[in-house]
Order: C-alpha cells, then structure tokens, then sequence
C-alpha cells in the first residue's frame, strides 16, 4: 500500500510540473514587430490582446470557452477594415491553422497566402463575404492570420480571474463593432490598453514626450511589464514568438515615437543635417523618457504552447491586484 501511495504522489508530482505555462488563466500584450514597406516608415509594429481562456464567437464576438474545447483568442483593431476589432483563435492568428503539424517550417509567400485564403474561407465568410474580390474596406483582413509568418511577436503577460476575463467579454459583446480607427486617438495601442485598464485601473498610460502624445505598441507593454516587476502575484512572463523562418523579409525592432526617429536613417540623416537641434531634442527626449527593454530572461514559445483546453474551473484567486 504504501508504495502504491508513493507511485501517485510521484504521478502527481510529474503532472503539475508538466503543466503548460498557460494554465494559469491570463491576459498577454502580443506586440508585433514592423515588417514591409511601411513597417521600415513606420518602425512602431502592431499590438494584439491575447486572452487564453476567452474564445472567438466568430470574428465579431467573444465568449468564455467551454470546458475542454480549445482555448485562446487574440483580439485587435485594424484601420482598413469595416469593423472595429476582430476576434481570432490563437493559432489561426499565430500560424493560420489549428495543428501544429501542419505549421510551415519553412514558409513562403505564397504558401501562407493559401493558407490565410483558407482560413478566410473558413473564419470570415460572413463577415467579409466577397472572397473573390478583396475591396479597399476589407485590405486588412489578412493580418488577423499566420502573423507569425510574417513578423516576429512578443508577449508581456500577467494572470488574470475569471471574472476579469468575464468583464471583458460582456464589454466588448455590449458595444456595436464597427469601424472608429483613428491614428491618434483609436489605434491598436489604445484599444489594447482599454481592454488592459479594465483588468487594472490606470495599468496603460501615454507616455506623451517620448511618443511624441501617440499611444504605442511599445509603451503598452512597457506598461504590463512595469505593473508585472511591482506584483509578484501577476505572474508576470515575457516571451517571443519567432518568425517563422522562409523567404518572406525578416520583420524589424519594435520603436517608440522619439526612438523611431532616431533609429530610421530615412529620418534622422536629414533632419541632424537641416534641423540639428530638433534632433538633439528627439535625443533628450527618447535619453530622459524613452528607453526601454525587458530587463528579466525572455522565453522563446512553440507553436505547442498554444494548443491548450479550457479548464472547467470556476472563478481563480491568481489575479494582479489594483
């Protein structure tokens, strides 16, 4: 008997140290770095809310998931696009398929083309019907899909209740989806940070010098990762997710307003040479207020960590406090 018991303490054991990361429910900042012609004008990249025990109710809704079913939903506001968010599964909008064994290797442009067309098909028939046609309105459809294809990611993660994540689905569900984007007031970064402050009070705030008074990708995880190193109870992780590697352009660091300035050689040769003094300015600025890089070690994530089952669990206890 009692080795019997000591074989199911050992069990036990080896179960919970296999536990994925993710079994603590939790909100992560998914910060895209730039990548194409406009992510080299443009060096800010994209910001995506990553909830792991929220799913997508098509790409206009959000709910709960059901115990066992796959979990894990990424949400975010894009500019050309008719709506105000979409709502994507995790590994459609990491890897545009729900299988790890069918995750490209080696990726192409046309191969994730075809796979993204797929999952048009599949996820976004009735919310963008014409799939002949793409129209100006519907450009951005395809950034809700195989991301990591195309750009690198990084996540800034805190854990979360079940009832915090239950307030944000009947928030985002309350309010008509449509289009509101707006560069400076309605961004990605600023969407992410409404969702963020419903979690924590005041988490995300401008920082208004550096960024010359945008809200941006960087800041919003600079501001998690601030809120995580203060709270040990928020669980805080910080993870990549790296590009897929193919014959698709490697995407580029993530900047901030003042930073992107000083790190483009598009913008920065120019203006020391006409306007120095504007560019010692920027200097000051992005010195004073504007550096920042996660000081802790960084987790390289697989496409496996994000295959996970909601849990039948009720309310939990590991939430950051305000």
């Amino acid at each position: 008997m009692g080795a019997v018991l000591r074989k199911s303490v050992l069990l036990a054991l080896l179960f919970l140290c296999c536990v994925p990361h993710a079994a603590r429910a939790a909100v992560t900042v998914l910060v895209g770095e730039p990548f194409d012609s406009l992510g080299t004008m443009i060096p800010v990249g994209h910001v995506t809310i990553y909830l792991d025990r929220v799913c997508a109710d098509g790409p206009l809704k959000v709910r709960m998931c059901q115990p066992g079913e796959p979990a894990g939903v990424a949400i975010a506001r894009y500019d050309l696009i008719q709506y105000d968010w979409l709502a994507t599964p995790i590994m459609q909008f990491l890897y545009a398929t729900d299988r790890t064994d069918e995750v490209l290797s080696y990726a192409t442009k046309s191969q994730v083309d075809g796979l993204r067309a797929q999952y048009r098909e599949r996820y976004l028939k009735q919310a963008f019907p014409d799939s002949s046609v793409v129209l100006k309105s519907n450009e951005e459809w395809w950034e809700s899909s195989g991301m990591a294809y195309t750009r690198s990611l990084w996540g800034f993660q805190i854990a979360t209740t079940r009832a915090q994540d239950e307030r944000v689905v009947a928030v985002l569900n309350s309010r008509p989806n449509r289009h509101i984007y707006d560069a400076y007031h309605a961004n990605c970064a600023n969407f992410a940070a409404e969702l963020l402050n419903l979690y924590v009070p005041n988490l995300v705030k401008r920082n208004r010098f550096a960024d010359l008074g945008f809200l941006l990708p960087k800041q919003v995880a600079r501001c998690v990762y601030s809120y995580g190193t203060k709270h040990p109870d928020a669980h805080l992780r910080v993870f990549r997710i790296p590009q897929v590697p193919g014959s698709i352009r490697r995407s580029r660091p993530v900047r901030g307003g003042a930073e992107a300035f000083l790190k483009t050689k598009r913008y920065i040769a120019p203006l020391s040479i006409i306007q120095p003094e504007i560019a010692a300015i920027l200097l000051g600025i992005y010195l004073d207020k504007g550096r920042w890089t996660p000081n802790r070690p960084v987790e390289i994530e697989s496409p496996e960590a994000f295959l996970q089952a909601s849990e039948p669990t009720t309310a939990r206890n590991d939430r950051p406090k305000s």
